[in-house]
């Protein structure tokens, strides 16, 4: 782990910032939209504009590489999430926040899909799942932190939302403390969604569902918290359990990761979550704190071993074009969650979030045990 922080620090460092900075927006969006009761379809809008800018910033980023290189990669998006950050300050028009929603989705993606490009192409096999839990990790830590600036709300909104946009300014100092070289970098081979699905089913089905789990919990968890009448401190320490659990989770599960079949360590993963949305059919702020103590636990990992999975199918070559549209298929996933928690909520109540999240979970797990006995009768 030594080894891992020394070669790669500074790139964790901006991610932590980076994260800390979108994670308060993301809360303070998310309580926001609720608290003003803006409509089921707007605020749905609103929460998924942000993957769908994502998705953009995903598909842009190795053509911002192969035309500049990562380092002018990584400033240029982090100056467009600087940038969107600080309009939320500027107004409160829910269509305007589509608009800038949109914008930090590209920024902040474009930023993921740069530096996971720099990570896998400066990885071996042997610990790349120990590497993106460190840098998972990093960033749930930045998310933390920055969920326990909504406890200054009485601020006004519009100072916590300059405050993200100098957390993620910030990222870029972080990035200036020690020269960065860039990686070799070598003409990449096309890798699109399909191919990839088809080389990875597994791995790439895992990075879908961590992305709805992810925007379950960042994007309509606290308007799951808000609904349900806690105070601002519950839905702060809501999303704080979640985060930490979640990045404690990270490099035990990334060893054993690198030490077995990542097929059966993703199984396990989603199992877990499915049962521990259970929890949150217990009414009241502890079951609220329970499941998302185990649930963060158990489904933040679930993007670092899945990318593990898919990249250990893939050449040297392929990993540049990969990252783009692994960070694509995460999206599609988060895409997915926000609209239709929203209207599950609506329609049936706070119970009816984590239904919509045990259901999927379970449903990879017991696919995941079928085909592992399809494996063994084939050996067999």
């Amino acid at each position: 782990m030594k080894q891992i922080l020394r070669m790669w620090w500074p790139i964790f460092a901006a991610m932590a910032l980076i994260q800390a900075g979108n994670g308060l927006t993301g809360t303070l969006i998310s309580v926001t939209s609720e608290a003003r009761d803006f409509a089921p379809w707007l605020k749905g809008l609103i929460l998924s504009a942000f993957y769908a800018g994502s998705i953009a910033g995903a598909l842009l980023g190795p053509t911002a590489i192969a035309r500049s290189t990562h380092v002018a990669s990584l400033s240029g998006f982090t100056l467009l999430a600087v940038a969107a950050t600080a309009g939320y300050a500027l107004t409160d028009a829910p269509f305007v926040w589509v608009l800038l929603r949109f914008m930090a989705g590209v920024g902040i993606s474009g930023v993921f899909a740069t530096v996971e490009s720099w990570l896998n192409l400066g990885t071996g096999d042997d610990r790349r799942a120990r590497v993106f839990s460190i840098y998972i990790m990093t960033q749930l830590g930045g998310l933390a932190a920055g969920q326990l600036f909504l406890n200054a709300r009485g601020w006004g909104n519009e100072v916590l939302f300059l405050t993200a946009a100098v957390l993620t300014l910030l990222a870029l100092g972080a990035m200036r403390f020690e020269a960065m070289q860039n990686p070799p970098y070598h003409e990449p081979t096309k890798m699109g969604l399909i191919g990839l699905f088809r080389r990875s089913p597994f791995g790439v089905s895992a990075v879908v569902l961590s992305g709805y789990a992810w925007a379950a919990l960042m994007a309509s968890g606290p308007a799951l918290v808000e609904l349900v009448g806690l105070s601002d401190f519950a839905k702060s320490m809501f999303m704080v359990l979640a985060i930490v659990c979640g990045m404690i989770a990270q490099f035990p599960v990334g060893s054993v990761a690198d030490g077995m079949d990542r097929r059966s360590v993703l199984a396990a993963m989603a199992f877990t979550a499915a049962v521990a949305s259970l929890a949150g059919f217990w009414d009241g702020g502890l079951g609220l704190m329970l499941f998302a103590v185990i649930f963060g636990a158990a489904t933040f990992p679930l993007y670092a071993v899945g990318v593990a999975r898919v990249s250990e199918r893939l050449q040297q070559s392929e990993r540049t074009a990969a990252s783009a549209s692994m960070i694509v298929f995460f999206l599609l996933g988060a895409i997915v969650a926000p609209p239709l928690l929203a209207y599950a909520m609506a329609l049936f109540g706070p119970h009816a979030y984590f239904v919509a999240l045990a259901l999927p979970h379970l449903a990879f797990a017991i696919t995941a045990l079928v085909a592992a006995r399809q494996r063994v009768a084939q050996s067999s």
